[in-house]
């Protein structure tokens, strides 16, 4: 080896070792950093003429397990969709309320309002009690169809801005598609801008569960989890108009949005191209889960309605609709009923009724015995008669089906909650585990002593090199 070669293999050294010094510096100063990716910088060894040229700088590997990112984004969409799901079902039975509280505790009043004027019939404050408390019962119903309906416009909203976020994460992503390949192709380095890129496909896939595959170019194609293409040459543009208010009679296609993209309609169930994720579960609330509860307590207001017009309930109707009404008349038929329960005009003073008709029936031409309970233990039995609630529902008395439906709103409460849990831990376990492949100071510094001395000897040989240099022009 001539003194030339070992010169120039020297200074290979040198300069391969400043550029490692900038990586593990890089690394060192991005520790605490999230989304950052461990650099590594890779080395060969150089040849000219067939023998040893030093050492030659191949670039900067990012240290990424793509398996595992894509577990822990899988993941993370999970979580987020049950967070979702949690969160509703909660507002949901707060709402209702637990035994005891609430819509519960609005119907045992009612029913110990019927109880106290059945004792002194001829009390008018007991009357009264009655009426105040089925007022309130309604009311409660009412709020109750409220909340719902907020839930829907509240899971609309978060649905129209998760698609605005898509579509600029989405277009985002191109951009820096773009200015990858143009560093790459005049040999610039692009680890920064493929930091930002994996950081934001990771934080679009809590909305969208997606799968990233790179090309040769350094372009990476999108598609969600079933297989729709969302990023190849071209961005694709999800569409979706969101609802200014919502109603109980509004369902998906009936003034509620679905969602398109690039102009073609597309599924939003869970098992459907876009299923997994926050926008998914969005969808599943508004479209199925909030309209389930609006059914289930529909479903108790006509319940109330059909007890207090049944003629064992009040032999005076004769016909006409009982103590609760359909917004005054019988019950009509299209959703919301919960909202529109009132208490019958007859036997409320604030609308001209009169209270003696509890005691003596709302169909009753004049006033009875002040002291006769008859009619109002009537009543009172209405609330514990068995009756179906709807076709092939079982006989049940009010306390039972209110029952029912508190069960079934706290097991998908309980159900919703224990799925969150199990994703929440599955998140947790996958991000420590992509962490624990993150910088790693300790052995940052060991390799930077390492350097160090790679550096010295280098410049040990450089200062050897010179001396023989200045011995032979000393000759």
């Amino acid at each position: 080896m001539g003194i030339t070669s070992a010169l120039n293999n020297a200074n290979s050294g040198l300069s391969a070792s400043a550029r490692a010094v900038q990586v593990v510096s890089a690394n060192i100063a991005n520790a605490l950093t999230p989304g950052y990716a461990a650099r590594q910088l890779e080395l060969s060894a150089a040849t000219l003429g067939g023998a040893g040229g030093g050492v030659r700088v191949t670039g900067v590997t990012r240290l990424v397990d793509p398996i595992l990112l894509g577990l822990q984004r899988d993941a993370g969409a999970s979580l987020a969709s049950g967070n979702s799901a949690a969160a509703f079902w909660q507002r949901i039975e707060a709402s209702l309320g637990q035994p005891g509280e609430g819509l519960s505790a609005a119907l045992s009043a009612f029913d110990a309002a019927l109880i106290g004027a059945s004792e002194r019939p001829d009390l008018t404050s007991r009357l009264a009690a009655v009426a105040e408390s089925a007022k309130a019962l309604a009311t409660k119903l009412g709020s109750i169809e409220e909340t719902v309906q907020q839930l829907r416009v509240e899971a609309d909203k978060a649905i129209a801005q998760d698609v605005r976020t898509l579509n600029e994460g989405i277009a985002r992503v191109d951009v820096l598609n773009d200015q990858i390949v143009k560093l790459r192709m005049s040999g610039q380095p692009t680890e920064g801008l493929e930091d930002e890129r994996q950081a934001l496909i990771s934080a679009l896939s809590e909305i969208v569960p997606l799968r990233e595959y790179p090309r040769d170019t350094g372009r990476v194609m999108l598609y969600s989890a079933a297989g729709e293409l969302l990023l190849d040459t071209e961005p694709t543009v999800f569409g979706f108009s969101p609802s200014v208010a919502i109603d109980a009679g509004m369902t998906l296609g009936a003034g509620l949005s679905g969602l398109t993209i690039n102009g073609r309609p597309l599924a939003t169930g869970d098992s459907g191209p876009i299923g997994g994720g926050r926008l998914s579960a969005a969808f599943a609330l508004r479209d199925e889960a909030a309209p389930g509860v609006q059914t289930r307590i529909d479903a108790f207001a006509r319940d109330l309605i059909a007890r207090f017009s049944d003629p064992d309930s009040d032999p005076t109707l004769a016909g006409a609709v009982g103590l609760f009404t359909d917004g005054g008349g019988p019950d009509s038929g299209p959703p919301g009923l919960a909202a529109r329960l009132t208490l019958n005009a007859a036997v409320d003073p604030a609308a001209g009724g009169a209270l003696w008709r509890i005691r003596d029936g709302i169909g009753a031409a004049a006033p009875g015995p002040i002291g006769d309970p008859a009619q109002i233990n009537r009543l009172l039995g209405a609330l514990d008669r068995s009756l179906s609630s709807g076709a092939g529902s079982p006989l049940q008395d009010s306390a039972a089906l209110l029952g029912d439906l508190l069960t079934g709103v706290s097991r998908n409460r309980q159900v919703a909650e224990d799925r969150q849990t199990s994703a929440r831990t599955r998140h947790d376990t996958l991000t420590e585990a992509i962490l624990a492949q993150g910088v790693d100071t300790d052995s940052e510094m060991q390799r930077l002593l390492l350097i160090e001395e790679a550096y010295a000897a280098n410049a040990r040989v450089i200062q050897t090199a010179d001396a023989m240099l200045r011995t032979l022009l000393e000759i």
